[in-house]
């Protein structure tokens, strides 16, 4: 992201620590943390204190690690996500959290009218909200400088009143300190109700773009806004312990005023609170809008910037527009809520993309404040455990809006890609996953067609890529594979020409293949070497397919090929293609079947996998098996009719009698008009030529539709994944798959 000349001019006192404490120094220190240690006793008050400053230093570490990793430009949480994450999670974060920074000034600004109101003032706390709010926003509009000015004497304010608060009231006698208090309410509650307090280091973090050394200012103010907000947490609710009875802190929301010396100083205090977190919001707000409008996320108007400093003056005007229908409108108790969890989601995601940064390793995430892991993603379940907690139909919303903000984003078409860490992080996924694959012991039952498509060009056969993405879907993995025969030297340039174009035509037509695109010296030796060498480890190719060739000068070499694929226990379907009927309209599927000693199984589980995919769910599936005499049908008919009970597949058994000597003739009376037909196919005998084993199969496949010859690998066991009973004998009785093949040929 540009930033323009002259607009880094803060430090990481000015630009990070001062807006980010006096965010965290806020109402909730004194209209609440009475309440809290009445509630929770001392004890208690300090366990909340410990753990919601916990995830907000694992935060802050997050937040320094990222900074120290790379330069973070303007827009803070959301630059840091999105250059992390990616776009879509970015703008999924960074659309709430500017929502929730633009109507945060509204909040602010109407609890500082109604502290006005708690002197007895008759007015109308819109009419002041409004006027304050202008007032604010013309102290912005004059420049970010001023507004972080003004910040110091908010800051002067607020410890003038914690001065007043520790110099006043010591009982007398001394109260005698409650470190629990067993009728208070549970302790989910009281935690939900301290720890908005701890959420304010994102309005330092918002002010990226501004600081002169992000990476240095960033993680310094941060930290040092955390560790004074921790101060004085832990030490404010000891004084108030010392000096007020459980009863009186539960139930005077205005104990500090009858602690302090000077009352007066409190109320200033509040005003000083109230105004710095809506002065921290008005200069967060358009920061955030600005980044996302110069990444494409928003109108790009919003993200204009005006003056050398890029002041983001459009986005300011937005900002206060939200922030004044926010005060107009009232009532906005709901909304609240939901604000609270996108602040929270914020923290949840930045803590996220730490983690999974530093798991994936990446050799780009070299941050110089390093950071474990683990200790991140234990920040980012703190925060999500935190959101439940406060109010899980909230959290439940804020998630809805989130994850709809994440699609949209996901599907809008951007030119600017920022290098983030997803490639990683699925790659580390990837790495983990296939570590546990190979310690896990295979057991038949987990098959899964894992399949190689040697299709040559997409264009020409592209019934290939559509076959195998149907038969796989989202059960296993499908590459489509493009070979290209010749010397790597003369082909290199044309293989990353082909590649990036079968790329483009796979990801907008199939988009659960892969694709891949070799350089071989001979293409039916490339196949074998390829389906042998695929895969990564134990997790390998255990299917192939491929087209049928009725050129004899390829017969050799393909039957050559086929029988090595066999050896290599890989699967082989081979797809005569009928090009006057293509793949039909997908109403039914015939298999000629011969048994489940070779091919049988293996057919029924490609048919079951093609019936589940859109195209082809609901056709209708017939098993058809040739038999010499009435005798035997009624025998074949009971085994095939017990074989589909222990499948339960959806399937019409028909057992022909044999009538005429020619069986292909047959096949192409009962096949003829059906959409997809497959047949076993057998295993060349180790001398047999090819003329006679192609011829042979050509016969068959002369009148039928588009046809898959289907040959098992030897390892193959289809038993334990078709039937309840893997014991089921595999001949069940019936002919050899082949045995009608054999006759065709006599």
């Amino acid at each position: 992201m540009v930033e323009a000349n002259g607009s880094k001019r803060f430090g990481a006192f000015g630009g990070v620590f001062t807006p980010s404490i006096l965010t965290i120094l806020g109402v909730v220190m004194y209209l609440r943390l009475g309440w809290v240690v009445g509630n929770a006793g001392l004890a208690g008050a300090l366990l909340i204190v410990a753990l919601s400053h916990l995830i907000s230093v694992i935060t802050g570490l997050s937040v320094s690690s990222i900074a120290t990793n790379r330069t973070v430009g303007a827009g803070g949480a959301y630059f840091m996500i999105s250059r992390s994450l990616g776009g879509p999670a970015g703008a999924a974060i960074g659309i709430p959290l500017f929502f929730a920074q633009a109507l945060s000034i509204a909040f602010y600004v109407v609890g500082f009218s109604e502290s006005l109101a708690m002197l007895s003032f008759d007015f109308d706390p819109r009419l002041v909200g409004t006027a304050v709010c202008v007032v604010l926003v013309l102290i912005s509009l004059k420049g970010t400088d001023l507004a972080i000015k003004a910040q110091y004497f908010v800051m002067a304010a607020i410890a003038l009143s914690l001065a007043s608060f520790f110099i006043g009231r010591v009982s007398q006698p001394p109260v005698e300190i409650a470190w629990h208090n067993p009728a208070g309410l549970p302790f989910a509650t009281v935690f939900a109700v301290f720890f908005p307090a701890v959420t304010g280091i994102m309005a330092g973090v918002s002010m990226s773009g501004d600081l002169r050394d992000a990476r240095r200012d960033l993680p310094r103010g941060t930290m040092a806004a955390i560790a004074v907000g921790f101060v004085i947490y832990m030490t404010v609710p000891i004084w108030l312990a010392a000096n007020a009875e459980s009863s009186e802190l539960t139930g005077n929301l205005r104990v500090m005023w009858d602690i302090a010396k000077v009352p007066s100083l409190i109320f200033v205090g509040v005003w000083a609170a109230t105004l710095s977190s809506a002065i921290g919001s008005i200069l967060a707000a358009p920061r955030t809008l600005q980044a996302l409008a110069v990444d494409g996320f928003m109108p790009r108007i919003l993200g204009r910037g005006s003056g050398p400093a890029n002041e983001p003056r459009i986005g300011l005007l937005f900002s206060f527009v939200l922030a004044e229908v926010a005060i107009l409108l009232g009532g906005l108790d709901v909304i609240a809520q939901i604000l609270t969890m996108f602040f929270l989601a914020t923290y949840g995601v930045t803590n996220l993309a730490c983690g999974l940064e530093k798991w994936a390793a990446s050799p780009s995430f070299r941050p110089s404040f390093s950071v474990p892991w683990w200790v991140s993603l234990m920040g980012a379940v703190g925060c999500f455990y935190v959101m439940s907690i406060i109010d899980l139909v909230a959290m439940a919303a804020s998630v809805v809006v989130v994850v709809a903000i994440y699609f949209i984003a996901q599907r809008k078409t951007l030119d600017n890609t920022f290098g983030d860490a997803r490639h990683g992080i699925w790659a580390g996924l990837v790495r983990t996953s296939l570590q546990h694959y190979r310690r896990a012991q295979f057991h038949p039952v987990n098959w899964r067609p894992n399949l190689v498509i040697f299709g040559g060009s997409l264009a020409r056969r592209a019934h290939l890529a559509e076959l195998g993405s149907a038969l796989v879907q989202d059960r296993g993995i499908v590459t489509f594979s493009q070979l290209i025969e010749g010397q790597i030297s003369e082909h290199a340039d044309e293989r990353r020409e082909v590649l990036e174009l079968l790329e483009e035509q796979v990801r907008q037509e199939f988009p659960n293949l892969f694709c891949e695109v070799d350089v071989v010296d001979d293409i039916h030796r490339g196949m074998v070497q390829v389906a042998q060498s695929y895969g990564v480890g134990n997790f390998e190719a255990n299917t192939v397919m491929f087209g049928w060739t009725d050129k004899e000068e390829r017969r050799e070499a393909l039957l050559s090929a086929l029988r090595d694929l066999l050896s290599l226990d890989r699967s082989a379907l081979i797809v005569r293609y009928d090009r006057d009927r293509g793949l039909g309209v997908g109403r039914r599927i015939d298999i000629w079947w011969g048994g489940l000693e070779r091919n049988g199984a293996l057919m029924l589980l490609l048919a079951y996998l093609l019936n589940s995919h859109d195209r082809w769910r609901g056709a209708e599936v017939r098993i058809l098996t040739v038999v010499p005499s009435e005798r035997q049908k009624t025998k074949a008919e009971k085994e095939l009719a017990g074989i589909m009970a222990q499948t339960r597949l959806a399937a019409e058994t028909r057992v022909l009698v044999r009538r005429s000597p020619d069986i292909a003739e047959i096949m192409r009376a009962e096949s003829g008009r059906s959409d997809l037909v497959m047949i076993g196919l057998r295993q060349p005998r180790p001398k047999e030529k090819a003329a006679d084993f192609f011829v042979h199969y050509a016969r068959i496949l002369e009148a039928l539709p588009t046809t898959i010859l289907v040959a098992s690998s030897p390892s193959f066991e289809g038993a334990p994944v078709l039937f309840e009973d893997a014991d089921l004998d595999d001949d069940a009785g019936s002919p050899d798959d082949h045995e009608s093949e054999e006759k065709a040929g006599e």
